[in-house]
Parts: C-alpha cells; sequence; structure tokens
C-alpha cells in the first residue's frame, strides 16, 4: 500500500516527504508562464503580402502546439496558411479530428495542391504590413 494519504495535497510521495523538511515554504503557491525560444523557417513566402506557406503531409508530435505558436508570434499583418497533401489525414493517430478540421479550429487557412488557385487569389488580396 502506498504511504501517500489519499486526501494528500501534494502530487507524490516523495513531495510530501520533502515538504515535511522545508519549513517555511509553500507548496505550489503559483504559476510561471515560460516561453522556449525557437525559430521557424516556412516553406514558402509570398514576397508582396509576406504570407507564410507550410506544405504538410502529416503533423509530427508537437506539431499543432509548434503551428499556433508560430501563428501566435507573427507580427500584425501575416498570416500562416498550409498547403495539405491529405485534409482528411487524422493529426495523430487515433485522433478524431482531421489535419483540415484542426486547421479551421484554429482559424489557419488551408489549400490543397487542387486549390492551389485560390491561393493565389488570397495572397493577391492580402496586403503585407
Amino acid at each position: 500500500m502506498s504511504r501517500r494519504s489519499k486526501k494528500s495535497r501534494f502530487r507524490s510521495t516523495f513531495e510530501e516527504d520533502v515538504s515535511k523538511l522545508l519549513k517555511g515554504f509553500d507548496y505550489e503557491p503559483f504559476t510561471v508562464p515560460y516561453t522556449i525560444q525557437r525559430s521557424y523557417r516556412p516553406d514558402f513566402v509570398h514576397s508582396a503580402s509576406g504570407v507564410l506557406v507550410e506544405c504538410k503531409g502529416y503533423f509530427r508530435d508537437g506539431d499543432t502546439k509548434k503551428y499556433t505558436s508560430i501563428r501566435d508570434s507573427l507580427p500584425a499583418g501575416q498570416e500562416l496558411v498550409f498547403v495539405l497533401m491529405q485534409p482528411n489525414k487524422k493529426i495523430r493517430k487515433g485522433a478524431k479530428m482531421t489535419m483540415s478540421e484542426w486547421c479551421d479550429k484554429e482559424n489557419i487557412l488551408w489549400y490543397t495542391i487542387e486549390t492551389l488557385q485560390e491561393l493565389i487569389d488570397h495572397v493577391a488580396n492580402t496586403r503585407g504590413s
């Protein structure tokens, strides 16, 4: 049987044991937001509008978070769009959501190789910042 009590406020027995020795310390009193600095190289950039185009056949682990972070880091007036090879492919094994549904949910425009003219028309009507 575990030494951890059923109603413990600690996440582990180890934390509970340490707390007994750290008098005057508060347990998890607040959260600290943090960022991980990374860089991204888009597949294509429309020179006049600055629209970033990412071609995707599938999402690797962490890609959905990566692309929402990239989108959120872009300056006003610049956008990220996808050209999806298989828009109906699931975002990961066992997922219900497809790549195109994820893009829709995140308000990220997406195209296919068959709809590239729509992308071309979109960037022609987009003014860069």
